[in-house]
């Protein structure tokens, strides 16, 4: 399924969006349940980027660990707040 989205930029431009789905539902209903799950998916991606610690290594395993254990720390966060 195709959809075309306006994006605010300094030039107007059309961009051209891909969601694929094995749900027989109209394509409307498709993008709204997108953008319904959408929001709180990057939200809680950017509170988990709170939980980082900076770092400036460039080894891969130590960035991996940090950013698992952010999740797990976020994890217990979310648990223990509500």
């Amino acid at each position: 399924m195709y959809s075309k989205e306006k994006v605010r930029r300094k030039r107007r431009s059309l961009v051209y969006l891909a969601r694929a789905t094995n749900l027989e539902i109209p394509k409307r209903e498709v993008l709204d349940l997108y953008n319904k799950v959408r929001g709180p998916i990057e939200t809680s991606y950017r509170n988990i980027k709170a939980f980082l610690p900076f770092t400036s290594s460039t080894k891969f395993i130590f960035r991996t660990l940090i950013f698992v254990l952010a999740i797990v720390l976020y994890s217990l966060y979310t648990i223990f707040k509500g």
